[in-house]
């Protein structure tokens, strides 16, 4: 048994004698330490298509010196950069032509420091109409990178109650498409408005949020002067919000939203309800008052006393 045993232990002693010692061990977990760490995810977990489509996280500095992103020579090649998948088909999507170097243009992070971002895709990317997507953030100091966890998202065309075509004033022969379209989030429905050039890619030109919606009357939409759209839409069983946007621009701008307008048939169909239920309470009223009135209260007769003799006139 000795014979086994002692091979055994002189073979264990050589494996022991060749691994780092402790010291060792922390000296090089600390060379090849990450300097940063990011935390990355996307704003929302579906965007509707035109609306902008963010990523949100932090970036710590971990390392011992300072990290700094500038448009200047000796910084060049510190950057911030977002790299997008297609989760369809696996494949990156290439940053447009004249897409910023870095998606965060200037940063200085001391040691220890942390900083927040927030990045807009449609500054790098032509994003398409729908899908999902997958989004990381790498940081660069010069070839040392690294790179934040991926983070998942979808674009989603929404869904359109119906489309009108208009012409700006300052383009007579451009005809533009606005549609009211709507979509679920956090169990809550919202109503937007889009606008597209049909003749340019269906390319979005604008794109606004007009709160919450109520689907049983259908939102209307009509063209003021000025370019001035109009949307009216239900947020509650009889009430309305009226909605004045300015179209003239690049971009849709609320000019006026009052979300006390009355719909003059959802007043007259709620004049008419509260006619039907007080006349129901009168006919309620009246008959629990037959029930219950003089006769009914006073159910047992009164008897008559008999007469007094004693004051009556002696013949």
């Amino acid at each position: 048994m000795n014979r086994t045993i002692l091979p055994l232990l002189a073979a264990l002693a050589v494996r022991l004698s060749l691994l780092p010692s402790a010291a060792a061990d922390a000296s090089a977990g600390a060379a090849g330490a990450r300097p940063f760490q990011i935390s990355l995810r996307a704003d929302r977990l579906e965007f509707v298509r035109g609306e902008a489509v963010t990523v949100s996280g932090t970036i710590r500095n971990v390392s011992q010196s300072a990290f700094v992103v500038d448009d200047y020579g000796p910084y060049l090649a510190n950057t911030v950069t977002v790299y997008l998948r297609n989760s369809a088909t696996g494949r990156l999507l290439l940053p447009r032509d004249g897409a910023p170097r870095s998606a965060i243009p200037t940063l200085t992070l001391l040691p220890g420091e942390t900083r927040p971002f927030s990045i807009a895709l449609a500054e790098s990317f032509d994003l398409p109409p729908q899908g999902l997507f997958q989004a990381t953030v790498v940081v660069a100091r010069g070839e040392e990178q690294v790179a934040s966890s991926p983070v998942a998202f979808s674009i989603v065309d929404g869904i359109e109650f119906g489309a009108a075509w208009h012409a700006r004033a300052a383009e007579p022969d451009r005809r533009l498409r606005y549609a009211l379209l709507y979509w679920e989030r956090d169990k809550h429905e919202s109503l937007y408005l889009r606008v597209t050039d049909p003749a340019g890619g269906d390319r979005v030109l604008g794109f606004v949020s007009l709160g919450a919606l109520v689907r049983v009357a259908e939102p209307t939409l009509r063209f003021l002067p000025g370019d001035v759209v109009e949307v009216v839409n239900q947020i509650s069983r009889d009430r309305f919000a009226r909605t004045r946007i300015d179209a003239s621009g690049p971009e849709l701008r609320i000019l006026d939203r009052d979300d006390r307008w009355l719909n003059p048939e959802a007043v007259a169909e709620q004049v008419k309800t509260r006619m039907i239920s007080d006349r129901l309470d009168r006919a309620d009223a009246e008959k629990k008052e037959k029930e219950g009135g003089f006769f009914s209260r006073h159910k047992t007769r009164t008897t008559i006393p008999p007469a007094d003799t004693s004051l009556a006139p002696k013949k």
